[in-house]
């Protein structure tokens, strides 16, 4: 295994755990693909998440953009056109494709999609921008 194979399969694996949201309210499942623009992932409605189904789908969309651009917290501040198509039930799993559009400052733009079975069920754009509070 390659040096670079090797930190990829690391970042993965870790990449979740960065996050600053954790269980209970930890959206975004699974990290499946990363690069400088886009970011795929999977989100697991279950019966015992803390915000509605719809809530959760579109923070994990978030919280995937986020883990792309931000080492430390970010924002959410604000979101456009972001269009639910159906209900999502406990045991979907969400496909979530993200992509940075646009940076400027600390402030980023990203579209993302999520599909089920190759459908898709929900897209968005938002804005996240950095924090700049000490820790």
């Amino acid at each position: 295994m390659s040096s670079d194979t090797q930190h990829s399969a690391l970042s993965t694996r870790n990449w979740l755990l960065r996050l600053p949201h954790q269980i209970p309210f930890r959206a975004a499942s699974k990290l499946t693909r990363r690069d400088a623009k886009t970011i795929e992932g999977s989100f697991l409605c279950t019966a015992n998440d803390t915000a509605t189904p719809e809530v959760m789908l579109v923070e994990a969309m978030a919280q995937f953009a986020g883990g792309m651009v931000f080492e430390r917290q970010g924002f959410v501040s604000g979101i456009d056109s972001c269009e639910v198509l159906r209900a999502i039930e406990a045991g979907d799993v969400v496909d979530i494709v993200g992509a940075l559009e646009a940076s400027l400052g600390g402030t980023h733009r990203f579209s993302a999609r999520g599909s089920i079975g190759g459908v898709e069920v929900v897209h968005a754009r938002f804005y996240l921008v950095e924090s700049h509070a000490q820790t």
